[in-house]
């Protein structure tokens, strides 16, 4: 019986970096956009353009006085699919600016501030006359964002005034305020989980799978982070793990975070619809039903396993073929399964046997079951091999084999059973 779609239930969590990346390589700057506010300053800045020597800049410039409560900006918005979860930014601001009225009075302070509107103050910002970002109206470092705070983040320099006072006094780094942002690691939360439909291939098909099978299937997220990986499990034990597409080097992650969480330098990092490959290797699995799962997971960890069913193995063992003239060349073909210590032969069955050849089977070992047979002709000995179904064996004993023929090599074959795995098999010198 197959299940199909059964999905996390909890949000995962991902990291979209911006302009540096933790390597200290160059970052773009995807989800910033920068604005001003009316009045405009005439010689305010804003820009998103960075690189690892160039940051993100908001700044009112000493180029003009700057009008009351004009302000640059810049704002990120989460991708579609995701909320902003929080982070961390490394910034550079001041707002050492003021303006004078006719009196000459201080009525206009330059602010440099960080703030999520979900809020109803600035969660960091830097004031004219105000130590509120350490021991001047100045900082530069690290950030961290509130937690959970979700919507838009912004950044802005500003003249606060409501006298109608330019800030046009006591400029600090060319500028009567400014936010710089050197890099940003903005965490993102994401609930979508991925899915998947339209299963085919050979992994599936009616009958014994054998070597390396494939299950092909088209996986989907919309919206959200996209398709980051496919991974591949029999029994519970994962024996594949892989990207399906790299989407350009867009889905390759830049790093992680403490916790786990990959970054990316991307809004949409992986594709959101894939047609996947995923390899199911059988070849050291022992002979008969096995339960595959299939699971998908996105850049943001959610992960859904889309296929749950079981399967049969068939990979036989065929015994070594002797050389030389006089050889017998009789091939046994045997398949195996295994439990821990416990081996049992499910079946063997012999080809390239001599009309006259003679077939002797006995175990070797401490505690061997009672097991010594011989049978003469292909017509006995496959009814030998027959009643040899379903025998039990444990590691550290052999099974021997033994073919015999006048005017032939005699052919000697040692099959040696072990702990979880498929026994071995060897010539032995004749």
């Amino acid at each position: 019986m197959a299940t199909v779609g059964v999905s996390s239930a909890h949000a995962g969590a991902w990291i979209q970096v911006s302009c540096i990346n933790p390597d200290g390589a160059a970052a773009p700057s995807e989800g910033w956009t920068q604005g001003a506010s009316s009045p405009a300053d005439p010689g305010g800045i804003a820009s998103t353009q960075c690189s690892p020597s160039t940051p993100m800049l908001a700044e009112l410039s000493v180029l003009a006085g700057a009008p009351p409560n004009s302000a640059e900006y810049l704002t990120y918005e989460p991708p579609a699919g995701s909320t902003l979860l929080g982070g961390s930014l490394n910034v550079t601001m001041s707002a050492d600016g003021y303006g004078n009225d006719s009196t000459g009075k201080p009525s206009a302070v330059a602010v440099a501030r960080l703030e999520e509107p979900s809020q109803t103050t600035p969660f960091f910002q830097c004031v004219a006359f105000f130590q509120t970002c350490g021991p001047s109206p100045n900082f530069s470092g690290v950030v961290n964002l509130p937690n959970d705070a979700q919507g838009t983040l912004t950044a802005e320099a500003n003249c606060t005034s409501s006298t109608g006072t330019s800030c046009d006094a006591n400029a600090s780094n060319n500028a009567w305020a400014l936010v710089q942002i050197a890099w940003a690691h903005l965490l993102l939360s994401s609930s979508v989980s991925p899915t998947g439909s339209g299963f085919s291939g050979s992994a599936l098909q009616p009958g014994r799978v054998r070597g390396t099978a494939h299950v092909v299937f088209n996986a989907a997220e919309a919206p959200g982070p996209g398709i980051y990986s496919d991974s591949v499990a029999i029994d519970g034990a994962a024996v594949f793990t892989g990207t399906p597409n790299t989407n350009g080097g867009k889905c390759v992650p830049v790093g992680s975070d403490p916790s786990g969480a990959l970054m990316f330098d991307y809004q949409q990092p992986c594709l959101t619809s894939e047609v996947v490959d995923a390899p199911v290797p059988t070849t050291g699995l022992p002979d008969g039903r096995h339960e595959l799962a299939v699971t998908v997971a996105d850049a943001a960890g959610n992960s859904s396993t889309v296929l749950d069913q079981m399967i049969t193995t068939s990979n036989p063992q065929t015994t070594p073929n002797p050389s030389g003239r006089r050889a017998l060349h009789a091939r046994f073909t045997i398949s195996w399964r295994w439990d821990g210590a416990t081996t049992i032969l499910r079946s063997i069955r012999v080809t390239h046997l001599a009309r006259n050849a003679r077939v002797t089977v006995r175990c070797a070992g401490r505690h061997c079951p009672r097991l010594r047979a011989s049978a003469t002709g292909p017509r006995k000995v496959a009814t030998l091999l027959h009643r040899l179904g379903g025998r039990r064996l444990t590691a550290g004993q052999q099974l021997l084999i033994t073919v015999t023929a006048p005017r032939h090599r005699a052919e000697r074959i040692a099959l040696g059973i072990r702990n979880g795995r498929k026994p071995t098999a060897r010539l032995l010198n004749s």
